[in-house]
């Protein structure tokens, strides 16, 4: 067959050359300048792959650099984040550096989008990590040959927030005064976890009359004072003195939106017992307080409570309990904040939510209240029945607080002002609660 084929090949190409002409017949023996046009071709198509490699080496050149200002920014927005900084500071900041290398947001088509939590990845989420995502589209040349016109190039980093403290007990108030007060003849227990006191005052932590703390560690950003012989603060793991100011764990914690009242002037005595569930919205509101009295007994089903106005108030062997639950006091007029008074035997059986917005906050004053370092403004008197897993948060206010021997694993207080005015011990068993760390932060890349 192959030399049948080449015979009939031969017969067609001297058929051609017989009857074509003696011009024909010379073109088709020509072969001179075939090399040139091969080498041509070749040194073109050389030309154009070398573009193309120098087309896509700038890209990758950009993609570098790129990656290095979402990570730059990532980790500079989750340290500003640390230390107490709003979403509006933390995102300007994120932005500002994406600008120093190049990528300046809404120039050039850049579009850089701060995400807390990240909105992707594996820590989709986490309140305590920042996402910094870059984008710009990329101009196109010779690689138009093989895709689209536009090519996109996108960076992507991911830093997250962890405190390495073991703090049990926060005052926040960083004035010249003193924070934290224990009177009389107390024994305060922080089973294996820390007290942070961040005033400067060479007296932020005063102990009189035979007043003890007992705890893991100590930082205090000025110094302690003791009166009495007996009066002392012991530590484990070390008294820090001059030490930096701790940062509000919870200064990013939002109050949920709501409106309209569920329940108003409330007030539950004469031992009646109720039960509240906040429905399918997750909000139940109490406008102008909420009142306990006369041996009552309220439960309440997992969910937040809002206190629209007017004082949370226990007495009288009164009992409150409730499981994945958050009460705040706020306001819907910006006036009238409540407080907490929980006094005369008063039970209270409150775990915190593990999850959402609120998580870990068992009792939660809005941080727009009326500023009282007394620490009168808030008390906690009810002793050992208080047993409340999670954060006592009043970011604005004093509290007074005797707690008794607690049997709570985790308890939080974190306050404007403290004071110790009874025995007290808090247990920092928090594996599972949703509690947020007190203490120093540690800021790590982790996508």
């Amino acid at each position: 067959m192959k030399n049948l084929l080449q015979a009939v090949a031969v017969r067609k190409f001297s058929s051609i050359r017989k009857y074509s002409g003696p011009a024909v017949s010379a073109f088709l023996a020509d072969r001179s300048g075939a090399a040139a046009v091969t080498v041509a071709l070749t040194f073109s198509l050389m030309v154009g792959f070398a573009g193309l490699a120098t087309e896509v080496g700038q890209w990758y050149v950009a993609k570098r650099t790129m990656q290095g200002a979402a990570d730059s920014a990532a980790y500079s927005a989750a340290t500003a984040k640390a230390s107490g900084g709003s979403s509006a500071i933390f995102t300007s900041e994120a932005k500002t550096i994406t600008s120093g290398y190049g990528y300046a947001d809404g120039t050039g088509n850049v579009v850089v989008t701060v995400n807390n939590p990240p909105t992707s990845g594996v820590h989709v989420g986490n309140a305590n990590a920042v996402e910094v995502v870059i984008s710009r589209p990329q101009p196109i040349v010779l690689a138009s040959m093989f895709m689209g016109s536009q090519l996109t190039l996108e960076a992507r980093a991911v830093a997250n927030i962890k405190t390495s403290g073991t703090g049990c007990v926060l005052a926040l108030d960083r004035g010249n005064v003193t924070d934290v007060k224990d009177n009389g003849n107390t024994a305060v227990n922080l089973n294996s976890c820390s007290l942070y006191v961040n005033s400067p005052s060479t007296s932020a932590l005063s102990l009189v009359g035979g007043a003890t703390i007992n705890a893991y560690s100590a930082f205090i950003a000025g110094n302690y004072t003791t009166t009495g012989s007996n009066s002392a603060l012991t530590t484990t793991n070390g008294t820090f003195t001059g030490a930096a100011a701790a940062n509000d764990p919870y200064a990013d914690a939002p109050i949920p939106p709501y409106s309209g009242c569920n329940q108003n002037n409330y007030s539950l005595t004469a031992g009646q017992s109720k039960t509240f569930s906040p429905g399918s919205s997750g909000i139940m509101v109490f406008c102008n307080g909420l009142s306990l009295t006369g041996g009552s007994n309220l439960i309440l089903q997992a969910g937040t409570y809002i206190i629209d106005g007017g004082d949370f108030s226990m007495a009288g062997n009164s009992t409150i309990s409730g499981t994945g639950v958050t009460l705040i006091l706020t306001s819907s007029s910006g006036s009238n904040h409540g407080s907490v008074s929980i006094s005369g035997g008063s039970v209270v059986n409150l775990t915190a939510p593990t999850s959402g917005q609120t998580a870990g906050i068992a009792l939660y004053q809005d941080r727009n209240a009326p500023q009282k370092a007394n620490t009168n403004a808030n008390s906690f008197t009810g002793g050992a029945t208080q047993n409340i897993v999670g954060a006592i948060y009043l970011p604005n206010q004093g509290v007074t607080f005797n707690g008794g021997t607690q049997t709570a694993k985790c308890t939080q207080l974190v306050a404007l002002t403290i004071s110790f005015n009874g025995n007290a011990q808090l247990n920092i068993n928090c594996s599972g609660v949703g509690v947020r760390g007190i203490g120093n932060s540690l800021i790590a890349l982790v996508e």
